[in-house]
């Protein structure tokens, strides 16, 4: 199978020295279900903000086998989504189909 993701001995630690991801490594293929569950704290939040690159930490992120760079990550935020817990943090229009447009708009479709 083809691997659709993968993130190879990924390290983020916060601005305050809390070291959020130590090492991690993984790859998903096409068809893979994964569920990532962990307690409060665990780090689940920074891994999936390293998958779009809304953060950076030390180690590999490669998305359909593009390495995850700053000059690539129009395409590979175009391929990877990310929702988060509370509307609030994602939601800035006061209608569901401005939230939607918001995009396609600034991507000039």
């Amino acid at each position: 199978m083809t691997n659709v993701l993968q993130v190879h001995d990924l390290h983020f630690s916060y601005h305050d020295g809390l070291d959020a991801l130590r090492g991690v490594s993984f790859q998903m293929c096409a068809g893979d279900k994964v569920a990532l569950v962990g307690p409060n704290g665990a780090g689940k939040s920074t891994l999936m903000l390293h998958l779009n690159g809304i953060l950076s930490g030390h180690g590999d992120v490669l998305v359909g086998g593009s390495r995850l760079t700053r000059a690539n990550l129009p395409a590979i935020r175009a391929r990877v989504g990310l929702v988060f817990q509370s509307p609030d943090d994602q939601l800035f229009s006061p209608t569901v189909f401005e939230d939607v447009a918001f995009g396609p708009l600034h991507m000039g479709l």
